[in-house]
């Protein structure tokens, strides 16, 4: 069959496991948008963390990742990039990212090079973004793990 290969759905939480250069698709929130450098930080609050009475433990913040967007910015809307918007963001992971990028998200240093990048150096080089509208968050949420869970068994059941 010819013709590119479809997009793997995932959970912002699930992007750093993926392999590099895999087309992703996946739902998050505009936490941030550095316009020097044409990245958005997205978040999904998912899976939602345990919570444990500790009274000294740091706030756990939701996974996040960094989105270049500086190939598809004339057509980004403003809305899209207003903190609080929901947006569906197709992909490819890339690994090791630019300074601007590491202080985007927290990770790495601002000593940290592309030539080395950190364990945590994984961004999204955005094709398409497309406004996610009214979305029903649990029921998102539930569908896309019921189907990594069949794609799971299927994938097992053919080993």
């Amino acid at each position: 069959m010819n013709g590119p290969l479809p997009s793997t759905r995932a959970f912002i939480s699930d992007i750093p496991s993926l392999p590099t250069d895999s087309k992703i698709r996946f739902l998050g929130c505009v936490k941030t948008y550095h316009i020097s450098s044409g990245h958005l930080v997205l978040e999904h609050n998912y899976p939602r963390a345990k919570k444990k009475p500790q009274p000294k433990q740091q706030k756990q913040e939701p996974p996040s990742i960094v989105v270049d967007i500086n190939a598809v910015l004339e057509t980004v809307t403003w809305e899209q990039l207003c903190v609080g918007a929901w947006v569906t963001v197709l992909g490819y992971v890339r690994r090791g990212f630019s300074d601007a990028a590491a202080a985007a998200t927290g990770k790495g240093s601002s000593t940290a090079s592309p030539a080395s990048p950190s364990s945590n150096s994984v961004s999204v080089e955005a094709v398409v973004i497309l406004s996610a509208g009214a979305v029903n968050l649990g029921e998102y949420e539930r569908i896309l793990y019921d189907a990594q869970e069949v794609e799971k068994m299927r994938l097992k059941g053919a080993v």
